[in-house]
């Protein structure tokens, strides 16, 4: 369990504690913009590497509370829609996103709309559900982690980006939400259902369709 403790506390620090902190100004004007994504990609990717293995070779056996044919139906369900805003997270240009600042005087995309953190909430979506499906003290770490830099990666970069005084940046946070649907709620957006995406929705549900039928061979655990 230590080994898995450090190899998420690594994934943490490595986001987290670079890129939301005054330390990738640093990073970026010492290494430039290029090489220090390029950096940051391989660290990323190292540390996620390291979690997952460490995750492989942990005892599951340790429950904090007992999986129930309810929390798998309800990870089930909401599956697909974190599948859906990932993809169309990815296809949308969003301002927030890394290298797309200057999509910010752009129209919304309909799934910003809904949220100007979509790929992140697809992630917490994903890691909430898994956690709750699963209950064993490995899992509430693993996908804990995962959860924890999706809701505190928003936050930050909200707190980054509410800094612009560009009047684009003031009316794109007026006009989007952290929450999901709660600018459109609040009446300070509205979205019609032919504005979305239906290409990146059918998509999404194609890679949900996938992933759960080669969970197994994807995840290494069957879904029962």
């Amino acid at each position: 369990m230590t080994l898995l403790i450090l190899a998420c506390l690594a994934f943490l620090i490595t986001h987290l504690g670079v890129s939301s902190t005054s330390l990738r100004s640093v990073l970026v004007d010492v290494m430039g913009r290029s090489a220090y994504l390029g950096f940051y990609s391989v660290m990323a990717g190292v540390t996620l590497g390291f979690m997952i293995y460490a995750y492989s070779q942990v005892s599951h056996v340790d429950f904090i509370w007992t999986p129930s044919k309810p929390l798998d139906a309800l990870a089930r369900a909401i599956m697909p829609f974190a599948f859906i805003f990932v993809v169309s997270g990815v296809l949308a240009p969003n301002p927030t996103a890394v290298m797309q600042d200057k999509a910010v005087g752009r129209d919304l995309a309909a799934i910003l709309k809904i949220t100007r953190h979509p790929v992140q909430w697809g992630i917490l979506l994903w890691a909430i559900t898994h956690l709750g499906a699963n209950g064993d003290v490995a899992s509430i770490i693993f996908f804990g982690t995962f959860a924890l830099l999706s809701g505190g990666g928003m936050v930050a970069l909200d707190a980054k980006f509410r800094r612009r005084q560009e009047p684009e940046w003031q009316a794109f946070f007026a006009k989007t939400s952290y929450w999901p649907f709660g600018a459109i709620i609040s009446g300070r957006n509205t979205l019609g259902i032919k504005e979305l995406d239906w290409i990146a929705i059918v998509v999404g549900v194609i890679l949900y369709v996938l992933m759960y039928a080669y969970h197994t061979w994807v995840a290494g655990v069957p879904l029962i």
